[in-house]
């Protein structure tokens, strides 16, 4: 299973590498990937802080809106181009207001 794999991988360093230890909160969204037994057993024992989101629950999840957001951000303009799109994306990512995130 990928997930595991990259949880097994890479939570613990993560973590760490960010100043964290063993001192944070996880969340994940309610994938069946994320939700499996083999995955849910091996959080149980090795990541006690979880934050458990209801099922579809997109407003508990800030990049979901903040996605949704910039997508009808960007459908303003008429891109023509890889790079306008990048350029747009960009400019559209700096307006978003800081509130948007709080």
């Amino acid at each position: 299973m990928a997930y595991l794999n990259i949880l097994q991988n890479n939570l613990k360093e993560s973590a760490d590498k960010l100043g964290l230890g063993s001192n944070f909160i996880y969340q994940q969204d309610n994938d069946s990937e994320h939700t499996a037994f083999v995955v849910k057993e091996w959080l149980f024992y090795h990541c006690r802080n979880q934050l458990n989101t209801p099922p579809q629950s997109p407003d508990l999840n800030v990049i979901e809106n903040l996605w949704s957001h910039l997508e009808k951000a960007v459908q303003k303009h008429q891109i023509t181009s890889k790079e306008q799109l990048k350029s747009v994306l960009q400019e559209e990512w700096l307006n978003i207001a800081p509130e948007m995130i709080d």
